[in-house]
């Protein structure tokens, strides 16, 4: 786990900035590379790659850019989202989550899975299946939206977060390669506080649900318990499965987001020691600006929160 301190990232930010951003999104960068190829090297007797992570982890970003890895190496990635497996609002019971009085979307009783094991022993198969579409805005699927069918050099991206539960995978595992994507990155304040990474994680996902939900940062905090008890049970179980990982923290990012948050968060302290997450409150008015947007390039992670 790469540890960073607020010292760096603020140096970095006021001496060089372009520099900074450059080097976080080289890395990054290099960390997809590796991934591809070992993706690549496997590909014919595991055209599935699974794909995992917590929220806000910029899952869809590195889905969609290994893809292109991926296709510039001669492998046409088809993807698929697991999100789209889920049922119809109003035809099951939701479970809830008792823990903290709501419902429990994440929970994979929420999905069809006999749809999704028989597609996915199906596209191992050769055959053909009809991806269903599910809409959020109503809780709606959608069936037979798209098909999808692997050919010679082809794989199948599966992107969710229950892409790793055995109950859901089944045998179909040993044909696949699983990658896990997560924020895996400490940050330390000068009093060597720990930021951790799922504090990282929620100002990203702070940052995206006040500019693209019309969400309040109150809200986001009030939802933190149940998101992080999601991520306890259905991803760290299963996390020490993956073949490969990848870090998706990019250190300028920090500046980035708390540039728009430190205000939004000032006087939140409690709501913050109450969602686990106080060490935010040390950094809240220490995090330097940074001037990023003649050097963030189009397909950085960071456009999933910031735009």
């Amino acid at each position: 786990m790469a540890e960073y301190t607020l010292k760096y990232i603020n140096h970095r930010a006021e001496c060089d900035a372009e520099a900074f951003v450059n080097d976080c999104e080289e890395h990054y960068h290099r960390q997809l590379h590796l991934v591809a190829d070992q993706i690549a090297a496997n590909c014919k007797r595991k055209p599935v790659v699974l794909l995992n992570g917590p929220s806000s982890s910029g899952k869809t970003t590195t889905n969609d850019r290994l893809g292109r890895i991926l296709e510039l190496a001669g492998i046409h990635a088809h993807m698929i989202s697991m999100d789209d497996y889920y049922r119809t609002s109003g035809t099951y019971d939701i479970p809830f989550d008792e823990e903290n009085g709501v419902n429990d979307l994440e929970s994979p009783e929420c999905m069809d899975l006999d749809l999704l094991r028989d597609h996915l022993t199906r596209l191992v198969a050769g055959e053909e299946i009809m991806v269903p579409r599910f809409d959020f805005e109503t809780r709606t699927s959608h069936r037979n939206e798209r098909a999808v069918q692997l050919h010679k050099d082809e794989i199948v991206m599966i992107e969710g977060i229950h892409a790793f539960n055995p109950v859901i995978m089944g045998e179909l595992e040993k044909h696949a390669t699983s990658v896990y994507l997560s924020v895996a990155s400490v940050l330390l304040t000068d009093h060597n506080i720990r930021v951790e990474p799922h504090m990282l994680r929620f100002l990203r996902r702070a940052m995206r649900d006040s500019l693209f939900r019309s969400s309040p940062v109150e809200h986001t905090l009030k939802q933190w318990n149940s998101v992080r008890r999601g991520e306890r049970l259905y991803i760290s179980p299963y996390r020490g499965q993956a073949d490969l990982t990848v870090d998706t923290y990019l250190p300028y990012e920090t500046n980035i987001l708390m540039q728009y948050l430190s205000e939004k968060l000032q006087g939140e302290e409690k709501m913050l020691e109450q969602a686990d997450l106080a060490p935010l409150s040390a950094i809240l008015d220490r995090v330097s600006p940074i001037d990023y947007k003649p050097y963030m390039p189009e397909d950085s992670v960071l456009h999933e929160f910031i735009g």
